[in-house]
């Protein structure tokens, strides 16, 4: 499969880049140069001709890249987003993996208690976790009016240089990174589906089952989490 990935040059975006360049032909791109892949397009997010040249002629999209927290730079991700769907459309490209946030559910809102679930409405809290809620509308729209395939990975926390062996609830390894994002590409409806991009726990917080279910993401790993740690 040709897949392009936006903010290829990121933390992200590297462990997806080591971890799919085997199997699939990947075109990176990002402001920064890519020294990992061989077919890169530097650009801005926000620069239409950029991102359409980088869609042009890919069977599927991973999209990571946000700008920054502040309402200006987050104007800048959601016309980026914008950008990518709709060159992604024009350009014939039948899948997409967005990179959305298991924050978009913030304990101080949503108590602990509650299964963070694909149907609970999110209370977002910042204007980064708004351009999030935004991308998740556009999958929304680009799937029912056009049939796209859109997957939206609710990311939780990932450290490239921890082991594979989470602690909380909470963390995504690299190996169920690469396993989240591969699933979302190759999944084939016509329906947008949520997923939580977090690896297995016995604490259930979030509702892992549903991404088996829906696109075949089988995390591998899986954290066991205290019960005075589940807070």
């Amino acid at each position: 499969m040709r897949v392009l990935i936006t903010g290829a040059a990121g933390t992200i975006g590297t462990i997806l880049t080591e971890g799919l360049k085997e199997r699939h032909d990947l075109r990176g791109f990002d402001l920064r140069e890519m020294p990992l892949l061989q077919d890169t397009v530097v650009g801005d997010i926000t620069d239409w001709n950029a991102v359409s040249a980088a869609t042009r002629d890919m069977d599927a999209v991973i999209h990571l890249t946000n700008i920054g927290a502040e309402w200006e730079q987050a104007l800048q991700s959601m016309t980026g987003t914008y950008n990518v769907f709709e060159s992604a459309r024009e350009n014939g490209v039948e899948h997409i993996a967005f990179a959305s946030r298991a924050g978009l559910f913030p304990g101080a809102r949503i108590p602990r208690s509650i299964q963070r679930t694909a149907e609970l409405l999110p209370c977002p809290d910042s204007y980064y976790t708004l351009t999030k809620l935004l991308g998740e509308g556009f999958g929304d729209m680009y799937s029912s009016r056009y049939g796209m395939s859109v997957v939206s990975i609710r990311i939780g926390g990932i450290d490239p240089d921890e082991p594979d062996e989470p602690d909380h609830t909470h963390r995504l390894t690299k190996g169920d990174c690469v396993r989240a994002f591969e699933a979302a590409i190759n999944y084939t409806g016509s329906t947008h589906e949520r997923v939580f991009g977090v690896s297995d726990s016995d604490w259930p917080l979030y509702d892992v089952e549903h991404g088996r279910q829906a696109i075949g993401y089988h995390p591998e790993a899986k954290s066991i989490v205290p019960l005075d740690k589940r807070e």
